[in-house]
């Protein structure tokens, strides 16, 4: 049988996203599909050689109509190309860009948003308008992939067209956290963040966390693997507050799960997430999980059993479970033996990449 074309189109060059479509590249079946890959350069750098060409066009996140159109050009030249049997596009703007290059081709679409634009923390306005563009372009999508619960259903609250919809949960290969003794900070209670250090991450509220519990524990450490455009102001602050000596910056890294083995705990603080999928790495380091209740991560996680959920960014609420934590060893055990069962049976990469290639059959009436 000849194999299929995928041709993967991603926008982002850090974070979840590149993860899943590493993953993705690295485990789906050589047998019956060829993948290909359209990224920014610094993406490919850390997707790294998986045997398949990666073709480097550079986009921006942010709305800009002449490179958008410049790309929406060269992606449409390449897709004519490569005459994909599929073109699966991987977040907001690959998903907006990719579809518009496509009309008049004929491949079958697929999107996943990992994260609806219309549910970040802007305007309304803003928020009626990304849904808007998500609903007309959703004409041109054979199937639409949701990454949680949570997604499907803002979906369809949003009115986008639920019957070309599915549900995939992410996964991770939990396996590689297997190494998960501290090599470093022995001697420091390692509280871990890993992440960009943007709006949607929510950083800042490390600090007043911080500020709280280094009266109780004066050898707290906050471990931020990461970057990005807030770390500045980040570091300012830590500094004008006095706390230099609790913080401790890695920047981007090529092996998150060798940093990940060195916290003690995790944090999540983000405005929105679709999924969440550094809290599968987390709990597949078991490493215990303290996050904030938004998106698919409420989906992910079921509180005081496999990890504890923080409504409405109570920072005496993270303290307070951040503590219990600590001072339970009992608890702490608990959390992360069934955070470890959680993952390990639910969100494993072969089960997420099992499921995609079902959809994928299915697509192109290779299965019926």
């Amino acid at each position: 049988m000849k194999r299929k074309i995928i041709l993967h189109v991603s926008q982002p060059t850090h974070g979840g996203v590149i993860e899943y479509i590493r993953l993705f590249l690295e485990n789906s079946s050589t047998e019956q599909f060829k993948n290909l890959l359209i990224c920014p350069l610094n993406t490919s750098k850390i997707i790294g050689n998986f045997n398949s060409p990666v073709i480097n066009i550079n986009m921006v996140r942010e709305i800009s109509p002449i490179k958008d159109l410049v790309v929406i050009m060269k992606l449409r030249r390449e897709i004519k190309r490569v005459k994909p049997d599929v073109l699966y596009l991987h977040s907001a703007k690959a998903g907006a860009l990719g579809r518009i290059a496509s009309f008049g081709l004929k491949h079958k679409i697929v999107y996943n948003p990992h994260g609806w634009s219309f549910t970040i923390d802007c305007s309304q306005i803003k928020k009626r308008m990304y849904a808007f563009v998500e609903k007309f372009l959703s004409v041109k999508s054979d199937l639409i992939i949701n990454i949680s619960d949570d997604e499907f259903l803002k979906a369809k609250e949003a009115g986008l067209n639920h019957s070309k919809m599915t549900i995939i949960n992410n996964g991770i290969d939990v396996y590689k956290y297997k190494k998960n003794t501290k090599l470093i900070y022995s001697e420091r209670i390692v509280i871990g963040f890993v992440g960009r250090l943007d709006q949607q991450k929510n950083p800042v509220i490390l600090i007043e966390i911080a500020k709280k519990l280094i009266h109780t524990y004066p050898n707290v450490l906050f471990y931020i693997v990461g970057d990005g455009a807030l770390r500045e102001e980040l570091e300012t602050n830590i500094f004008n507050e006095g706390l230099s000596k609790y913080f401790y910056f890695t920047g981007w890294v090529d092996n998150v799960e060798s940093e990940i083995r060195n916290f003690d705990l995790a944090l999540l603080t983000s405005k929105w997430e679709g999924f969440g999928l550094v809290v599968c790495e987390y709990m597949a380091a078991k490493k215990p999980v303290v996050s904030v209740e938004v998106g698919g991560v409420k989906n992910i996680i079921t509180n005081n059993i496999d990890g504890i959920l923080i409504k409405n960014y109570d920072v005496d609420a993270f303290v307070e479970s951040i503590t219990s934590l600590l001072e339970d060893k009992t608890f702490y055990k608990y959390i992360v033996n069934n955070a470890y069962k959680t993952v390990k049976s639910k969100y494993s990469i072969k089960t997420t990449i099992e499921a995609s290639e079902k959809q994928l059959k299915k697509l192109m009436e290779l299965e019926r």
